[in-house]
This record gives C-alpha cells, sequence and structure tokens, in this order.
C-alpha cells in the first residue's frame, strides 16, 4: 500500500513541475514573441536608406513597467506610416500586457525625448 501511494505522490509531483516549466516557456515563448515584433519595427524602419533628415521622425516604443515608453525610433515618411504605427501600437499593447502578466518590475526613469532625426552614412541617428 505505501509504495502504491508513493507512486501516486511522484506522479502528482511531476504534474505540478510539468505545468510549472510550462509556465515558464510560456513567458519565454512570450518575450520571443515581443522581439520579433520589435525586429519586424526595425526592418519596416530602417527600410529606407536616410539621406534627407527632413523625410525622417521619430515616435516612442515599447512600454515600461512603470508606464512611460521603453525608447524611441526614428522611422521614414516615405514608408507605409499606417502600418507602421499600427505595428509600434501593437507592440506597446503586448509589451503593457507582458508586464502585467508576468510581474516585471522596470526602473521608471523615462528616456530622454529625442529633438529630431540627422542622417549619419545612410542611417538615422536621433537627436537630443
Amino acid at each position: 500500500m505505501k509504495k502504491l501511494n508513493l507512486f501516486w505522490i511522484f506522479i502528482f509531483a511531476g504534474i505540478c513541475f510539468s505545468c510549472e516549466n510550462d509556465t515558464e516557456m510560456s513567458q519565454e515563448q512570450e518575450a520571443q514573441n515581443l522581439k520579433l515584433m520589435f525586429s519586424e519595427i526595425e526592418s519596416l524602419a530602417y527600410s529606407e536608406s536616410c539621406k534627407d533628415s527632413s523625410n525622417w521622425t521619430f515616435t516612442s516604443i515599447g512600454s515600461k513597467a512603470c508606464g512611460g515608453p521603453a525608447g524611441f525610433i526614428a522611422y521614414s515618411l516615405n514608408i507605409d506610416t499606417e502600418l507602421f504605427l499600427e505595428k509600434i501600437n501593437q507592440h506597446k499593447r503586448a509589451q503593457e500586457e507582458f508586464n502585467k502578466k508576468w510581474g516585471i518590475s522596470s526602473d521608471c526613469s523615462l528616456p530622454p525625448q529625442p529633438s529630431g532625426v540627422e542622417c549619419e552614412n545612410g542611417k538615422p541617428v536621433l537627436k537630443y
């Protein structure tokens, strides 16, 4: 009888530990999805060469756990800005949900807001 009880204890423990690993994988997978979203945003933002800074602007990106943006990104006005800004908003909402769901904390500092964009060697650079 003791062997049978011990068997069920091990089965129950195995189920509990496997659920814990699923949760960790889920957080890892969600973090990976955020990275993929950001990569798509960067690819779209930098799909144009920066030759004339008057054709470029910037927007905030991401969401810190305490609120406010995680940073800023430059983008060309020659891309599909409506699609780009929608991707920015989707990423922001996804990061807000991720932060709440997983209890993420941050330093609560706000990144400095750029004053504009300059072109250097064909790439946009935020100026402060």
